[in-house]
């Protein structure tokens, strides 16, 4: 897990591999599986999309800082954060 700067926390999730550096819609599938506890299943295409634009890694990345910084509800920050990277 990389550093930024800030101390992550660890979101459980096991490393995908694939075979080629790019991710593919059936890895964003699986990550948004087992994000579970951050996602609404009634926005899982738009989800698997975000995933796809941003990457594994990134994505990965503003988990671990929506669990860690949350307060309330992690929930709210996790797609907060999401639409903020997207708009960038």
């Amino acid at each position: 897990m990389q550093s930024i700067g800030q101390q992550l926390v660890s979101t459980g999730i096991k490393r995908l591999n694939p075979t080629d550096s790019s991710i593919n819609w059936y890895d964003n599938d699986h990550l948004f599986d087992q994000l579970s506890d951050l996602v609404n299943s009634n926005f899982k295409a738009w989800y698997c999309k975000v995933f796809y634009k941003l990457g594994k890694d990134k994505v990965l990345l503003l988990a671990s800082q929506a669990k860690a910084d949350a307060t309330t509800s992690p929930q709210r920050l996790f797609s907060y954060l999401l639409k903020k990277e997207m708009a960038k």
